[in-house]
């Protein structure tokens, strides 16, 4: 979960396996599940820098805490504004 302190529970029901996992304070469509072999993920959390950000700046840091750092430099007057841009973001 990409948000507080949620954390998810599995349990099996017969040969079914169910996760849980509380996102009551997202709407709907701002959740997100994708699976991968045996492996899901649930995201949850959307943010936006402002217009002004370099996309191909951004860089993230995870904390011994676990606090997940996300940075981006503001653009220079000089360069091309970028409207969007997809980066891969490794911690």
């Amino acid at each position: 979960m990409a948000s507080g302190d949620s954390k998810g529970e599995i349990c099996t029901v017969g040969d079914i396996y169910i996760f849980t996992v509380n996102v009551s304070e997202f709407a709907p469509e701002e959740v997100i599940v994708t699976s991968t072999n045996n492996s899901i993920q649930v995201c949850a959390e959307k943010c936006r820098f402002p217009a002004d950000v370099d996309p191909m700046s951004v860089t993230s840091s995870l904390g011994k805490d676990g606090l997940l750092s996300i940075k981006a430099q503001k653009q220079t007057a000089k360069g091309p504004v970028i409207t969007d841009s997809i980066k891969e973001v490794k911690t």
